[in-house]
């Protein structure tokens, strides 16, 4: 496996984009307008792993950057050697060595190309991998607080916009030195008067470039948070979901504006970034002509006073582009390098988030607990300033590691207020809770909105830590299991069951890839959903649509059901959501939960009356404490919230369930 500290993407603080104003708008961070030698220093870190090919390529780049100026020495000879002294053999001689190094070194061009790119692709592969990967170790409440869009433009727009960075920056530079190198050693080498004449216009390709790269840098930051809030309106606007919503409000005409707005803004700043460049271009066009000009009016003295021949100025002349080409290349890629810092900072922006929940160094076969649940004191709080949007802003100010830097945030497209860093009051979702679950009971947990209950739920497969207190598993601190070991020992059928824009089978193979075609029917009989999936066009080969849009709501329901059967956990955790559906397709499901929790500890966010009686225990929550625990008969006879909750929601169901007919 690629080892991937070699990137330079450790880990630090962390955190995201804040925002204001109306949906398109957000704080943008400042940026530091000169070059960051920590940053760029940690990005050359990329390379270290393909060291072998950096020393092929620069042994090929040098040899072609001396095979380069050759030419230039044959020309003079075949000059001043072979015409004007009437020699064939000598013009026969050095024009078929001309032949021979220009084939050389148009091969040797070839191979530095293919070395050079290889190493690009492989350093930008092991960025998005190692991007991708440390996204997946982040909590849920990291993506909770971000738009996919913003995190899919900074894997893909963010890493493809340095490529070319990347490349110029390892073989560009080298190639360009040693060019000039080998260049101003022929010329002086030849004659050391017209060598330093051609160098006298060299300070005018430098002078403007600083300048023009503040610029360009300050525009790229701008063109990738538009890039970005394009990528965040074309995933909400084209997945099916949003597209139902925008659809239902009339909104297609107002998304195609602000998309065009975005559009013509983003034109703008590219437009604005090229003609920044072309000025810098101009001024160095205009010193590679001054060059040859005072090359020809000083070597032509030269030649009618017999000091030098013919041949020298017409070598000088050829040496003069292969000066000023790589000066002229080397300060654009300074100016390169420089508006590359904004994109390097939001990469490493996400990078040096540190997830909030890490492994533990003990691991547990699959499936090997009792089931055993302890909360030990458990509190948990939602802070205003502890979303990850805050810690990246201290991540891109610090992604240098060396000095403090700032940079760009992604904007986002439907932007919160700026989150405020003055200390406010915790607000507490969960405080002093203590609750013990037995291998095999199935516990409910009842309140009203807000309680805590998804909360408390979240904690058991550690998607979120608590602030205070412990939750064991067997008697273990789930903190000290790695979040594989702890997951595996656990399903989750959550309220809104998700599925991936593919077949049936693939989506049920998410809870055990190994799975067999007669294992997936028999968890999908068991769920009760196998005769409508064999009702489908295909069966199991059947697309289900992006988030299972093609199946029903019940449907959906009971496929997560029947994956979480395939999987066999031990423990289930379910969030139970069937108060929108009839009453057959209740049955159905109840059907199936009743095989799903048959011998397995059960925690469940109860919302039907059924699961309420069939529970061993009840938990009522009430603001983020535990204001009962016990059965359904004496939580009515004692907890006058339970009660309320009874009357108001579950009595009035257990009636409208009484006035259907059995055979419904």
């Amino acid at each position: 496996m690629q080892d991937f500290r070699g990137l330079g993407l450790g880990a630090g603080s962390g955190g995201g984009p804040g925002g204001g104003g109306n949906r398109w708008r957000m704080r943008e961070l400042a940026q530091n307008e000169h070059f960051d030698w920590a940053i760029f220093r940690r990005a050359l870190r990329a390379f270290v792993p393909y060291w072998p090919y950096t020393i092929i390529v620069t042994i090929v780049i040098l040899a072609a950057s001396f095979g380069g100026v050759v030419p230039a020495w044959l020309t003079q000879r075949i000059i001043d050697d072979g015409i004007q002294k009437h020699s064939m053999s000598i013009i026969v001689e050095y024009t078929l060595a001309l032949i021979l190094i220009s084939i050389a070194t148009g091969l040797l061009g070839v191979l530095q190309t293919w070395l050079s790119n290889l190493i690009a692709q492989n350093v930008m592969a092991d960025y998005r991998i190692a991007l991708f990967r440390h996204l997946q170790r982040q909590t849920v409440g990291f993506f909770a607080s971000r738009q996919a869009g913003d995190l899919v433009s900074r894997v893909t727009n963010d890493v493809t916009a340095i490529q070319s960075v990347v490349t110029t920056t390892l073989v560009g530079f080298v190639s360009n030195l040693l060019n000039i190198a080998a260049t101003l050693f022929l010329m002086f080498s030849m004659n050391w008067r017209l060598a330093i004449l051609a160098v006298i216009v060299v300070p005018g390709f430098v002078i403007p470039t600083q300048r023009v790269g503040k610029s360009r840098q300050k525009l790229q930051g701008h063109i990738q948070n538009y890039l970005s809030k394009m990528t965040v309106q074309l995933s909400e606007s084209l997945g099916v979901s949003g597209a139902l919503l925008i659809r239902i409000f009339n909104r297609q005409g107002a998304e195609e504006q602000e998309f065009a707005e975005s559009n013509r803004t983003l034109r703008d700043l590219q437009v604005r970034q090229a003609l920044i460049g072309r000025w810098l271009f101009m001024w160095l066009n205009m010193f590679s002509s001054i060059g040859p000009a005072l090359l020809w009016m000083y070597g032509g003295w030269l030649v009618v006073q017999n000091e030098i021949g013919l041949g020298v100025i017409v070598a000088f002349t050829a040496l003069l582009s292969r000066l000023y080409g790589p000066l002229s290349q080397l300060a654009q890629l300074h100016v390169s390098i420089l508006s590359s810092v904004a994109l390097f900072r939001r990469i490493y922006g996400i990078m040096d988030v540190v997830p909030e929940v890490q492994d533990g160094p003990l691991t547990i076969p699959d499936n090997s607990v009792a089931g055993r649940i302890r909360l030990d004191g458990i509190s948990f709080s939602y802070l205003p300033d502890k979303p990850e949007h805050h810690q990246e802003a201290q991540a891109q100010g610090n992604a240098g590691k060396e000095r403090p830097a700032s940079s760009a945030g992604a904007e986002t497209r439907r932007a919160k207020p700026p989150i405020q860093s003055a200390p406010t009051e915790v607000r507490w979702a969960l405080q002093d809770i203590d609750l013990a679950i037995e291998p095999g009971e199935t516990v409910a947990l009842v309140g009203p909105s807000g309680a805590g209950k998804t909360t408390l739920l979240n904690l058991i497969p550690r998607f979120s830590d608590p602030a205070n207190g412990r939750v064991y598993l067997d008697g273990m601190d789930t903190q000290t299991l790695t979040l594989h070991a702890l997951r595996a020992q656990m399903g989750l059928v959550p309220q809104d069951p998700f599925f991936f824009h593919d077949t049936v089978a693939s989506n049920l193979r998410l809870a055990k890839d190994t799975a067999t075609a007669a294992e997936m029917e028999a968890a999908c009989r068991a769920a009760q959903i196998h005769d409508t999936i064999m009702a489908l066009p295909e069966g199991y080969e059947t697309v289900v649509g992006e988030r299972g849009y093609r199946l029903s709501g019940g449907e959906r329901q009971r496929l997560a059901i029947a994956r979480v059967l395939l999987q066999g956990p031990k423990i289930v955790l379910l969030d139970e959501a069937t108060s929108a559906l009839d009453t057959v397709i209740e049955r159905k499901i109840q059907d199936a939960l009743a095989v799903l929790l048959e011998g397995r500890t059960a925690l469940v966010i109860a919302h039907r009356l059924s699961t309420i009686l069939k529970a061993d225990k009840i938990v009522v929550m009430e603001k983020g404490r535990i204001g009962a625990i016990g059965t359904h008969a004496e939580l009515v006879e004692r907890n006058p919230l339970y009660k309320e909750l009874y009357e108001t929601q579950f009595h009035i169901e257990g009636e409208l369930h009484q006035q259907v007919p059995e055979s419904s």
